[in-house]
């Protein structure tokens, strides 16, 4: 299920970047998740995602995005008497994206959407991005889930 989803996430990023206003990203991720009494490893995995800007703006300077994608936490590790358990949590995600511009090249960025992985149900995020050019930005985003927190950072490509 896991590769079906990845390979339609792909393509349809791949298609879709070709048309004014969508771009694609993706980068690595620290996960960490709290469970009380439990001290889980935090996990380095990865993301990608595909977005496109929407012609919606709050105010003067906030602009609006969609964004989907596909997040792999990696392995959260507990070592116990009676072994090591392992788990994930990947899976599809959704959000709306704000970005309020600080300057030509720096924007602040939030975001709300739904995790409809392993994470299911509400996500939200805000961190930094900085535009190297018009075709390449690099993000740092703190992103908060049901079970899991991750910090992001991640490259992003407009054709």
């Amino acid at each position: 299920m896991k590769k079906i989803a990845t390979a339609l996430l792909v393509a349809a990023v791949s298609v879709g970047a070709q048309a004014e206003g969508m771009y694609g990203g993706g980068g690595i991720g620290i996960n960490s998740v709290d469970i009380s009494g439990l001290d889980l490893d935090d996990a380095t995995g990865f993301q990608f995602f595909g977005g496109y800007d929407l012609d919606y703006t709050i105010g003067d300077d906030i602009t609006t995005a969609v964004e989907v994608g596909y997040k792999m936490s990696g392995d959260f590790e507990l070592d116990t008497q009676f072994g090591t358990f392992s788990d994930s949590a990947d899976g599809l995600w959704a959000s709306g994206v704000v970005s309020y511009p600080v300057s030509d090249q720096i924007s602040l960025l939030g975001r709300l959407g739904l995790d409809l992985g392993d994470d299911d149900g509400l996500l939200f995020g805000f961190g930094g991005g900085y535009d190297i050019n018009e075709q390449i930005g690099v993000r740092a985003e703190y992103i908060i889930r049901s079970d899991t927190t991750a910090i992001e950072f991640n490259l992003t490509y407009r054709p």
